[in-house]
């Protein structure tokens, strides 16, 4: 993974990006305001769980038959391809996360600022973390130990604790099915992440698929509660007149493996109205807003966005994880933020339901800050101006302004010192500026064509993050003026 984040970045400027396929704004008044309200959330957890924990390896993708080093199946847990899968779907039998606790996540996530989780519900390996009537390969089926325990649809567990919480509760859902006979069937053998039949060869078979996942998902639509987002991923199920062939792994899609999208969507909506639906990379009117993963965009993309990352270097458990630093979570934060978008932090429980210890203190940490400058970061949009000039000191890193009055908010490094320049032309009138975590005010003058703050001296660095001015300004368009 490359480095996110240099030690001083400048304020984002928004040259917009295209998006990997062209974004349709939704139409449906009710999914247009929740979209509305979703900008404003900033921060949200993303989970990674399943059985594949127990072995603390990468989720589902060692049983893809493709040739990856990030994916390579460990031989202790199999010889041969067979006997892996046949090892790995096994796991089943015991998954037994005695320790889950899902309140204790959800209080977490609230005193760490994120305002939505989104939780798998299957990832592509087909196994259930709810009670869908669909499938056996599921947690609440007896052949998982875990299935008697009142806590067993580990799902409905997870959003009505978050739900209690205020948060925004979304179901990550895989699109492929790779235990499914419809979707990788038996009397074929796999050759890479996709169909392994052709759908319209065996139409009957592909209706299955359609049928079964469309089902499953009226089932998380139906029986969960409240839902706000469906989190649709892998992207090699979709038509075939959607492929991006500058995007390296969608050249290898060679076959339509159209699910009927539009069905699938009016009928979560008929559930679930204003729901929002995010059928990833795919593009079109389902894909209410990017989610690029892995990586920070080098500038505001134009259109509704979300980042994913991991808090350590893994999307699954692993043992032994190394948690990114507080400073550079809020730092990851802020350069999503000034730039547009929303941060999807992963963290990933272990196999017997708990979070490492780290997570929940780079958690707090994150929330501390947050308490503090959250002010500059929920409700907020990229700030429109050129990068701001600071004489005698470095430290402008990004900028962020208030959506709904006219405050910008910089953030600089803790020991930033000197003075900044803002624009006039973007600004018009600086008011006051301030410190935001005090409210101390800050020398404003004008100085030819630039707005000069000048910045107090340097204090020691006592927490992880950055320090906020807060710039109260007339606008462009103010009747002032």
């Amino acid at each position: 993974m490359r480095r996110l984040l240099p030690s001083l970045l400048l304020l984002a400027f928004p040259t917009f990006l295209t998006a990997q396929a062209p974004y349709v704004p939704p139409t449906d008044t009710a999914v247009a305001a929740k979209l509305e309200r979703w900008k404003d959330l900033k921060f949200g957890l993303l989970m990674h769980w399943g059985p594949y924990s127990q072995w603390g390896v990468v989720e589902s993708w060692s049983i893809c038959p493709e040739d990856e080093d990030w994916c390579r199946r460990k031989p202790e847990h199999g010889a041969t391809y067979n006997e892996y899968v046949k090892n790995y779907e096994a796991l089943q039998t015991t998954f037994d996360p005695v320790k889950f606790n899902p309140d204790t996540w959800a209080k977490a996530a609230k005193d760490a600022g994120m305002k939505y989780v989104v939780f798998t519900t299957k990832h592509h390996d087909g196994f259930c973390m709810f009670d869908t009537k669909l499938t056996d390969y599921r947690v609440t089926d007896p052949k998982c130990p875990f299935h008697d325990d009142p806590r067993a649809n580990l799902a409905k567990g997870v959003f009505d604790a978050f739900r209690a919480e205020g948060l925004w509760t979304g179901a990550y859902f895989s699109k492929p099915d790779w235990h499914s006979p419809y979707y990788w069937w038996p009397y074929f053998p796999p050759k890479d992440r996709n169909v392994n039949y052709l759908p319209t060869r065996y139409p009957e078979r592909w209706q299955q698929f359609k049928d079964f996942t469309s089902g499953q998902i009226e089932e998380l639509m139906t029986g969960y509660g409240p839902m706000d987002i469906l989190w649709l991923d892998g992207g090699q199920v979709r038509p075939l007149n959607t492929i991006d062939t500058n995007v390296s792994w969608q050249k290898a899609i060679l076959i339509d493996q159209d699910i009927d999208m539009a069905s699938i969507a009016a009928m979560a909506r008929k559930h679930q109205p204003g729901l929002l639906v995010v059928d990833r990379t795919v593009g079109g009117e389902y894909e209410n807003y990017v989610t690029p993963e892995g990586h920070v965009p080098d500038a505001d993309l134009g259109v509704p966005w979300e980042t994913c990352l991991p808090m350590g270097t893994s999307w699954s458990w692993v043992p032994n994880e190394k948690y990114k630093s507080t400073d550079e979570i809020i730092r990851t934060l802020v350069s999503v933020v000034s730039r547009g978008g929303s941060l999807l932090l992963n963290v990933a429980p272990g196999p017997d339901g708990q979070l490492d210890s780290t997570a929940y203190v780079r958690l707090k940490e994150v929330g501390e800050w947050l308490k503090v400058n959250g002010e500059a970061v929920y409700g907020t949009r990229a700030l429109p101006c050129e990068d701001p000039k600071v004489i005698g000191g470095t430290g402008v890193y990004r900028g962020t302004k208030s959506d709904r009055k006219s405050t910008a908010y910089l953030f600089l490094e803790p020991e930033a010192s000197g003075e900044i320049r803002l624009p006039w032309w973007a600004f018009r009138e600086v008011k006051t500026a301030s410190l935001l975590a005090s409210g101390k005010p800050l020398p404003v003058r004008l100085e030819k064509i630039d707005f000069v703050i000048h910045l107090p001296r340097p204090q020691p660095k006592r927490n992880a993050g950055l320090m906020v001015v807060k710039v109260e300004y007339w606008p462009l368009n103010s009747p002032r003026f």
